[in-house]
């Protein structure tokens, strides 16, 4: 895959950030590049059942987010495709809104999961596998997925052959501007590297391959013909559960965790006012 140039604007990228894998930033977008490449043996430092803990209030809380928005803009039966299934639990909420939703997983740690709950999940990489439906469905959802694709021009192409003509494509995705993205990197400009590492998931099977900002994620989807037709905050961070976030990563030390966690929670006031760390994306074909 070419490093050297934009994917979104063609521009040229500078090395921005020597990490596990090299950062290049456009000078002209904004978007931050990583060379880095997923682990196919899906081995890493990513432990499950604590970011499973740190994560499922604040996935479900999004989740439920989304739906109301989405539901308000296509009243009625809804078709829809989940790319990236992990544990499952936009499937379910999806199930406990009346919405028909198929799930795609390359990864089969939660497929007895998926069993017991009968959760309606093909295995496999989009789109490699991709359960067809006539006239397409009527929205595709990528959440915290779309960051960690590597020919993101290629993906969506083929979502616009599997989205219906007046469907929604959905991107919940973290945002490069957000306040714990800056807070990393000014930590990496007094040379403490680990928040960055973290950030961008270096230690796991699959890392981020982009970061976006808004207006170069609106660059990408418009240059593929879609317009942007909502866009809004997510919550990124449930305070009660932080301390199983941050040991999710099997490399930290579980006191400093603990220090991590307990300092972070006098400063809800300003993460919860700073730019929002997540953000939602819903666009449709033009």
């Amino acid at each position: 895959m070419d490093h050297s140039t934009c994917p979104v604007c063609g521009s040229t990228l500078k090395l921005k950030y020597k990490l596990r894998f090299n950062v290049y930033e456009c000078a002209n977008c904004g978007l931050q590049h990583s060379d880095a490449q997923f682990e196919h043996s899906f081995q890493s430092d990513l432990e499950s059942t604590a970011r499973d803990i740190g994560l499922k209030k604040l996935r479900l809380k999004n989740f439920n987010t989304i739906i109301e928005k989405l539901q308000k803009l296509k009243p009625g039966k809804l078709t829809g495709l989940e790319i990236g299934s992990g544990n499952g639990w936009w499937l379910e909420t999806c199930r406990a809104n009346g919405i028909d939703c198929t799930g795609i997983e390359p990864e089969h740690i939660y497929e007895n999961y998926h069993t017991e709950n009968k959760l309606n999940i093909v295995y496999g990489f989009y789109p490699d596998v991709s359960p067809k439906k006539p006239g397409g469905y009527d929205f595709i959802i990528f959440n915290d997925v779309f960051e960690h694709i590597p020919d993101i021009n290629s993906l969506v192409e083929s979502l616009k052959q599997d989205l219906a003509g007046d469907g929604i494509l959905i991107i919940n995705i973290p945002m490069s501007t957000g306040f714990f993205y800056r807070m990393a990197k000014m930590l990496h400009a007094f040379g403490l590297n680990n928040s960055l590492t973290r950030m961008w998931q270096f230690n796991f099977h699959s890392p981020h391959m982009n970061y976006f900002n808004e207006q170069n994620m609106k660059l990408l989807l418009s240059k593929h013909n879609f317009d942007c037709i909502s866009v809004f905050k997510l919550e990124s961070l449930d305070f009660s559960s932080v301390r199983e976030r941050i040991l999710a990563d099997r490399g930290m030390n579980k006191f400093k965790g603990a220090v991590m966690a307990s300092a972070l929670t006098p400063m809800k006031p300003i993460i919860i006012n700073s730019e929002p760390d997540i953000k939602a994306f819903f666009f449709k074909k033009k």
